[in-house]
């Protein structure tokens, strides 16, 4: 992120830390789950989110950077002489009005951003199975309890993921594991079999079998590489 820039660090993203200037200094807005759930659904368009999905950081162009520096003024000035209350229900509105401005932006500065689709049932089952995946992830792996969570079959589940994700349901609840090992691999120094526990995995193993089949590697190879990799970047 330079000067200008905008992120978006959606729910089911993972999202890591490494470097940092001394004198980065960003405004932030963060909102409940049930909130971007609503947001997610309501407001923006697929073709936006797509978009955010593989440009979670983009650039705005002056009118729109003084218009995001207005808004989050209003935000300061509201929470400054509002109760608390008033504050919490105005705000709702204001997030919802943001989001629909900036994804206008996007759509009419980067061009058509794909086909937008009708956010029919199966669209919903699809992100809210991503919104509960991202809440239990570390400690549900099966297939079986997200259906569950969403009153449908284990078979409707994997037909709806494969047709709006891309992937099966299973392959999607292992993508989601892979990100968090390489975070953990990435940002603390638990031993394998610890990573393991943390995601309740009895098999540590098993663990490192889902871990390679996403990236070739085993989790120390992983760790090992990440670390070459630092080190000669601190070196240059």
């Amino acid at each position: 992120m330079h000067t200008g820039d905008m992120a978006f660090i959606v729910f089911d993203i993972v999202t890591v830390l490494t470097r940092m200037s001394d004198d980065f200094l960003a405004k932030f807005i963060s909102v409940d789950f049930d909130t971007a759930q609503d947001l997610f659904f309501l407001i923006t368009s697929n073709r936006f989110w797509e978009y955010i999905y593989s440009s979670p950081v983009f650039t705005l162009d002056r009118d729109a950077r003084e218009m995001a520096k207005r808004w989050f003024a209003s935000v300061e000035w509201l929470y400054a002489k509002c109760s608390e209350d008033t504050a919490e229900k105005v705000m709702r509105n204001e997030v919802e009005n943001f989001m629909m401005i900036i994804s206008e932006f996007a759509e009419s500065h980067f061009g058509t951003l794909g086909t937008n689709h009708t956010k029919n049932r199966a669209w919903l089952i699809a992100s809210i199975f991503l919104g509960l995946l991202n809440r239990y992830h570390t400690s549900h792996h099966d297939v079986a309890f997200y259906a569950k969570s969403l009153n449908i079959s284990s078979n409707y589940l994997n037909i709806i993921s494969k047709r709006i994700l891309g992937v099966s349901a299973k392959e999607q609840i292992n993508i989601q594991l892979g990100l968090v090992i390489k975070m953990l691999l990435d940002t603390t120094e638990l031993t394998v079999k610890e990573i393991a526990e943390r995601l309740h995995y009895d098999d540590p193993s098993y663990l490192c079998r889902i871990f390679r089949k996403q990236t070739g590697l085993s989790p120390i190879q992983y760790r090992n590489k990440a670390q070459h990799l630092a080190c000669n970047m601190n070196v240059h």
